[in-house]
């Protein structure tokens, strides 16, 4: 009897630490997606061919641990093809936000599509956020 309630207490005490525990997509938030120069100064979605563009958006670890970190961006065009897949990985420290960019530039004018996405690794592909989306009109 004395080892159940020593267990009920230790339930009691311990259980809900996990249930607050943040998993899946809870664990980072991505938000303001944007196009920026190459000095992070922001940019009209409507840019010209040729145009070097960073697709950026900021990342936050909403965790009191440490996150590894993959930052990928998929660029498209109005069908839905793939022209650019790219990705880089780092990690965050607790409630850290950064702003990773990658670069992008089209000789085609047009509507495309930026998908962007923070996984743990590429190797797991597990979500950390929900993906952000966003249009960019090329002139």
């Amino acid at each position: 009897m004395h080892r159940i309630a020593v267990f009920a207490v230790l339930v009691l005490f311990f259980g809900p630490v996990h249930s607050f525990a943040l998993d899946g997509t809870q664990r980072a938030e991505l938000s303001n997606p944007r196009l920026v120069n190459s000095f992070a100064e922001p940019l009209t979605q409507n840019i010209n061919t040729n145009q070097q563009v960073q697709v950026s958006a900021d990342v936050t670890n909403k965790q009191d641990a440490p996150q590894p970190f993959t930052y990928i961006v998929q660029i498209q065009d109005r069908n839905g093809v793939t022209l650019k897949l790219t990705w880089f990985s780092g990690a965050l420290n607790p409630k850290q936000t950064l702003s990773p960019a990658i670069s992008w530039s089209t000789d085609r004018p047009g509507t495309y599509t930026a998908q962007i996405f923070v996984w743990d690794t590429i190797k797991d592909a597990a979500a950390l956020s929900t993906p952000l989306e966003m249009k960019i009109i090329v002139s």
